[in-house]
């Protein structure tokens, strides 16, 4: 979320941009198997997956609504913005159609928190061309937390073998 003012300290453009992430978590539901896989419905703006004894289901929008557009607070870490309901309610009444059972369970949370993108919805990986030694891995909207050891690992070999690697075609900053 820092990737595009720390980089902007090194003379380094990373177009990345903090904006709303929304998500309701569900009461316990019996029926949910925490196995269950995550399901995600680009047609309702939704995914879902198991989450504490019920469901989460991840609320998404074409254009969603930026966050600190100046700046992200150097002292801030994870915290919630206020949910803005009105814009939020047909995603939540539509991707809870999705599930029915969910309209007949209780929310234990309906969470509203910064989350980075980037304006093409792609990740920014690679050779900053402004800054030779300068790289990138940022604007992964979303997907950090399950593509960042292997783009850790695609990266690291990068600058080790000073060519980025052949065995996969990555997103370079252009």
């Amino acid at each position: 979320m820092w990737a595009r003012q720390f980089a902007e300290k090194c003379g380094v453009n990373v177009p990345n941009q903090a904006a709303e992430h929304y998500y309701l978590i569900t009461d316990n539901m019996e029926s949910v198997d925490p196995e269950w896989p995550v399901v995600e419905d680009s047609s309702k703006c939704v995914y879902i997956r198991p989450e504490g004894g019920g469901l989460m289901l991840g609320l998404f929008e074409s254009m969603g609504a930026s966050w600190n557009v100046k700046e992200i607070p150097d002292d801030f870490s994870f915290g919630e913005i206020e949910p803005d309901w009105d814009r939020m309610g047909p995603y939540l009444e539509d991707a809870m159609k999705r599930v029915p059972e969910t309209l007949n369970v209780g929310a234990k949370k309906f969470f509203c928190g910064p989350e980075s993108f980037t304006p093409d919805g792609g990740p920014i990986v690679g050779e900053a061309p402004e800054l030779q030694n300068y790289f990138v891995v940022a604007g992964l909207n979303s997907i950090g937390i399950l593509t960042g050891g292997g783009l850790g690992k695609i990266v690291a070999d990068w600058i080790q073998n000073k060519n980025p690697p052949n065995y996969v075609d990555v997103t370079g900053i252009n």
